[in-house]
């Protein structure tokens, strides 16, 4: 008789237990569930063929106003230390910003890091296409630049928009001509783009 006491009293009771073990997990799993609904989607990558792609362009770079802005200033005269500036370039097909097709614009900015007399500059720029079958499509660079060794500077691209997507590769970019009455440099770019 009193077995059947304690059982009737320990039954109820583990029903319970067990009731608000499962409430437990099973809000447990829905809180999962929720943290992990960031990829709410795994998608297959597209078989497409992978391409290479050569890109020759120009890229004339006004260093003063209306296109160029200094936003930091230089801390030292020598090296150009500290010196931020940002950019609204012209990309044009031929080395003549006045008497070439342009093909998009170069958007960025590029900064002095080095306190030496190397004369280096860092650049972050987004090349926007506006022409022929690379109109609205972009391509990101960004690197190293040695403006006065005479030798091409090699830039990595990091990525791309539109026909550029998955994009990765290298550009090397070298000094074409400068003209001082109007602080104008053009810079020759040789892109080679690896996407789908």
């Amino acid at each position: 008789m009193a077995e059947t006491k304690s059982s009737a009293v320990f039954l109820p009771l583990l029903v319970t237990l067990a009731t608000l073990v499962l409430l437990a997990l099973s809000s447990l799993a829905a809180a999962e569930s929720q943290e992990t609904s960031f990829a709410t989607k795994k998608l297959p990558m597209t078989k497409k063929k992978e391409k290479l792609t050569h890109l020759h362009f120009y890229w004339c770079n006004f260093q003063r106003a209306p296109t160029a802005l200094s936003v930091a200033p230089i801390l030292n005269n020598a090296t150009f230390y500290g010196a931020v500036t940002i950019n609204d370039d012209t990309l044009t097909l031929g080395p003549d910003p006045d008497n070439s097709t342009s093909v998009g614009k170069a958007r960025g900015l590029y900064h002095f890091p080095s306190n030496t007399t190397n004369f280096v500059y860092e650049m972050i720029y987004s090349f926007a296409f506006t022409y022929g079958d690379y109109n609205g499509s972009s391509l990101s660079l960004l690197g190293s630049v040695f403006p006065i060794s005479g030798k091409a500077s090699e830039l990595t691209v990091a990525g791309g928009t539109g026909v550029f997507r998955f994009a990765r590769g290298y550009a090397a970019l070298k000094f074409a001509s400068r003209d001082p009455k109007r602080n104008l440099r053009v810079n020759e770019l040789d892109v080679y783009v690896s996407h789908y």
